[in-house]
């Protein structure tokens, strides 16, 4: 399975970050803004054309973009009543199409021990965790990237991104582990 990864992505959701920027100095905030007012979703969310479903957790809402633009995933604030924009602990679910120079590809990544392999239900993936510091605060960023077997070799991949403060990671962790626990590939 060959599968590029990077974290300079060209993003279906509107999210484009420029080369050496991560999602957590991006933030939960910024990932959302294209969304405002966009679709909701709660407990099962299945999707044919991506042939995967996930399970948004009890009480948390998954905010994705406005119809008529096509599902590219959601994003879940972990803090708070899961409104809009409250927090800043959050999960990041989306399809992405990724570019990658081949120095960036997971397998050199592990071999650097930035990522290690990962199986999320029938699918393998990888998993890099990175910490970093926001003005003052301490943030952890799990990256969780699925390779998406789609027709005519077009590469995309369901990209799972936990951005939490580092003295809350431990709670938010287990909801993440959680979610990815619940997605089902077919």
């Amino acid at each position: 399975m060959q599968m590029m990864h990077t974290l300079l992505v060209i993003a279906t959701t509107a999210l484009v970050l420029p080369p050496g920027t991560s999602a957590a100095a991006q933030s939960c905030q910024n990932i959302v803004l294209p969304m405002k007012g966009g679709s909701i979703y709660t407990g099962v969310v299945r999707n044919e054309e991506y042939r995967f479903s996930a399970i948004v957790p009890t009480g948390k809402v998954g905010w994705g973009v406005s119809s008529p633009a096509p599902f590219h995933g959601f994003i879940m604030f972990l803090d708070g009543s899961s409104r809009y924009r409250e927090g800043d602990s959050c999960i990041d679910f989306s399809v992405r199409v990724l570019v990658s120079p081949p120095e960036e590809r997971p397998e050199k990544a592990a071999a650097r021990n930035k990522a290690k392999a990962v199986t999320l239900g029938n699918r393998r993936g990888w998993e890099e965790v990175d910490r970093e510091m926001i003005g003052a605060r301490s943030f952890t960023v799990v990256t969780v990237l699925v390779e998406l077997p789609r027709p005519l070799g077009q590469a995309e991949v369901v990209s799972v991104v936990l951005i939490s403060p580092t003295d809350r990671y431990v709670t938010n962790r287990r909801t993440f582990d959680r979610f990815l626990s619940d997605l089902t590939f077919w």
